[in-house]
C-alpha cells in the first residue's frame, strides 16, 4: 500500500512550538494509546459536510488506528454515520511536534498538533476549512480514562466560519487491538 506524506505547516498558532513541543519518545506513547479498535458515541456540533445529519444529531461509529512505516506513522480512520475521515499522524523532528493531517469525506481538512499535558490528557489544536472555504479553529483534548479503554474528545473552543459551535465531547470505548 502507498501512502502520501504531506507536510502540512501550522501557522496563525495562538500558543508557541515551544508549548506544543513534543518528543518523538511521546510520539510513540500517543501512536499505543490511539492504535485499536473503538466504538464511537457522538453528537455532532455542525452540519458537517457528507455526513447526512444535522448539528445535534447523534450518531455512533468505529474508530481504527494503527502504527505504519516502521512506528514513524500512526493512521487512524473514523467511520460515523454517512462520514468518514482519514488522518496520518507523525512526529515532525524540525518542529519538534506531533503533527496529523485529517480530511473528512465531505471536503473538509484539518491541521492538527497533539502534546501532552499528563499521561492521560494530550491537549490538540487544529486549523482548517471546510470544503466552501469556511475557517476552522479549535483548541481541546484527548482525555484517556479505565486504563485506555475510555477516550473523551473534548473542546468549547470551536469555531467554524468565525462563530462558535456547541461544545464538543465525543467519546470513543475501545473493543479490541
Amino acid at each position: 500500500m502507498r501512502y502520501l506524506v504531506l507536510l502540512v505547516l501550522l501557522t496563525g498558532s495562538s500558543l508557541s512550538a515551544q508549548e506544543t513541543s513534543s518528543t518523538r519518545k511521546e510520539f510513540k506513547e500517543y501512536a499505543r494509546l490511539m492504535s485499536g479498535r473503538f466504538t464511537s458515541e457522538i453528537k455532532l456540533i455542525h452540519d458537517w459536510p457528507g455526513h447526512n445529519k444535522k448539528k445535534g444529531d447523534l450518531i455512533s461509529g468505529v474508530r481504527l488506528g494503527r502504527t505504519s512505516l516502521d512506528g514513524e506513522a500512526l493512521l487512524l480512520t473514523d467511520a460515523a454515520g454517512a462520514g468518514i475521515l482519514k488522518e496520518i499522524c507523525a512526529y515532525n523532528a524540525s518542529t519538534k511536534q506531533i503533527e496529523s493531517f485529517i480530511v473528512f469525506n465531505g471536503g473538509t481538512v484539518f491541521h492538527c498538533v497533539t502534546w501532552k499535558e499528563t499521561s492521560n490528557k494530550w491537549n490538540w489544536e487544529l486549523k482548517g476549512s471546510m470544503k466552501n472555504g469556511e475557517k476552522v479553529s479549535a483548541r481541546g483534548y484527548w482525555q484517556f480514562s479505565d486504563d485506555g479503554k475510555k477516550l473523551d474528545l473534548i473542546s468549547d473552543d470551536f469555531t467554524i466560519g468565525g462563530k462558535k459551535t456547541d461544545k464538543l465531547h465525543d467519546k470513543y470505548f475501545r473493543v479490541g487491538k
